[in-house]
């Protein structure tokens, strides 16, 4: 019998994912968003990188500068 997964974050295979282990582009460290206090936000970014781990370039379409 198949265990059902709860909580936390899986890939396509049910893999866990470890947001703290998921690799920040240099983009999202110049970004204003990057590390905000906003939960919400921080899990789309994380989100967001791991679809684009193994792509050569990085792109964010919510990306805004730092000020």
């Amino acid at each position: 019998m198949i265990k059902p997964l709860s909580g936390g974050f899986f890939d396509d295979e049910a893999n866990p994912i470890q947001p703290c282990m998921v690799a920040r582009p240099g983009l999202c460290l110049l970004c204003n968003y990057d590390e905000t206090e906003d939960a919400e936000e921080n899990l789309l970014c994380m989100m967001n990188r791991w679809d684009q781990r193994n792509d050569e370039v990085f792109v964010c379409g919510k990306f805004e500068k730092k000020k």
